[in-house]
């Protein structure tokens, strides 16, 4: 009987969406999946698992009719924050292992790596893991590791505790300038009339209605959904792309508290002049159209670490997912080529212009 050739799984489960991809050992795409939030802190832990299901289960099935065994898995969950999370993902993850193994062949003993997903990121954008990574997505996040293995993470938890740097932070700056803006506490900005176009209210005040039950029209349109406040943030994006003063402030302090977090996490890492990748990532990073954003993350944190070396990845995170369960496989092999040839730059060329296009 012909042996089975392997494959692992990297999932990233983030604040909006979960993504997860199956991927050969020699660095091939097989399936793809992706479903909402799986977000444990959020959703409680069955929510977490069951979205994690639905994302795992066709790759899994992909495996077993494509003939590959399961030999590691790779796991990048927001939400990993506390021991508490550790506890109640690592139960988590260890059932869709298990669930994995009732539909195909998992290698026994298949390595499995559980970590927050900022340290995909942090993966995907370098060659051996070793860094600082600044994350902005729905949320804002700042993860590390250091040449001695450490891990750490500066933020990312709640806004509660000063926490932010992502969509909901720059929408909330956004509208609240737009609402100062209105009875002239604030400057005017653009901001404004590009919140009224997209909601379609008459006057800024009227926001207040998204929180009233039943206080909007229905619409004509089954498929309306009233935008989230993070969906906002792109419109303070467009405002400060066009020159408004207003939005390109909200864009500079909210990068510069992300710069004070890569501060204080490359201060526990590195030494001052010391030189390592500074990582930035997460959709808001990789989609912004105003530069000054990443800009301010970039000169806060080089102010006191002068040889940080910045960067943008160009990846889908999944792929730091996907290069962590590789880790994991390869750690126990005597060849160090075949190490070598699953975390070069191919592996990046070929898996992240597919997954960009996906998700």
């Amino acid at each position: 009987m012909e042996a089975l050739r392997q494959a692992v799984i990297g999932v990233d489960g983030g604040n909006t969406k979960t993504a997860a991809v199956l991927v050969s050992l020699d660095g091939r795409m097989v399936a793809h999946a992706r479903t909402t939030s799986s977000n444990w802190q959020t959703f409680g832990e069955e929510g977490a698992r069951q979205a994690l299901l639905r994302v795992t289960h066709p790759l899994a099935e992909a495996a077993r009719d494509h003939g590959f065994a399961v030999a590691g898995f790779g796991f990048g969950l927001t939400g990993h924050d506390r021991p508490r999370d550790f506890e109640v993902l690592e139960r988590v993850t260890a059932g869709i292992v298990s669930a994995t193994g009732s539909i195909a062949t998992v290698i026994p003993g298949a390595g499995r790596i559980v970590l927050n997903d900022a340290f995909l990121v942090l993966r995907a954008g370098t060659d051996d893991g070793i860094g600082i990574a600044v994350s902005s997505g729905t949320g804002g996040n700042c993860v590390g590791v250091g040449r001695n293995g450490r891990r750490i993470q500066i933020g990312g938890i709640t806004h509660e505790l000063g926490d932010g740097g992502g969509a909901g932070e720059i929408a909330l700056e956004g509208l609240r300038a737009a609402g100062r803006a209105r009875d002239g506490r604030g400057w005017k900005t653009s901001i404004t009339d590009l919140i009224l176009g997209v909601t379609g209210l008459s006057g800024i005040e009227d926001v207040l209605d998204f929180a009233i039950p039943g206080a909007l029209p229905p619409s004509d349109d089954p498929e309306a959904v009233p935008p989230r406040l993070c969906d906002l943030a792109p419109l303070v994006f467009e405002a400060a792309r066009t020159g408004d003063i207003i939005a390109r402030r909200i864009l500079e302090d909210v990068g510069q508290g992300l710069g004070r977090q890569s501060v204080a996490a490359a201060h526990r890492l590195f030494g001052r002049e010391e030189s390592f990748p500074l990582v930035l990532g997460g959709t808001v990073l990789m989609k912004a159209e105003a530069d000054n954003f990443a800009r301010a993350i970039i000169l806060e944190t080089q102010a006191v670490f002068p040889n940080a070396v910045p960067s943008i990845i160009e990846y889908h995170p999944v792929l730091g997912a996907v290069l962590y369960a590789l880790d994991v496989v390869a750690a126990g092999r005597e060849d160090a080529a075949l190490r070598s040839s699953m975390t070069n730059g191919s592996l990046r060329r070929l898996i992240g212009p597919q997954v960009n296009g996906l998700f």
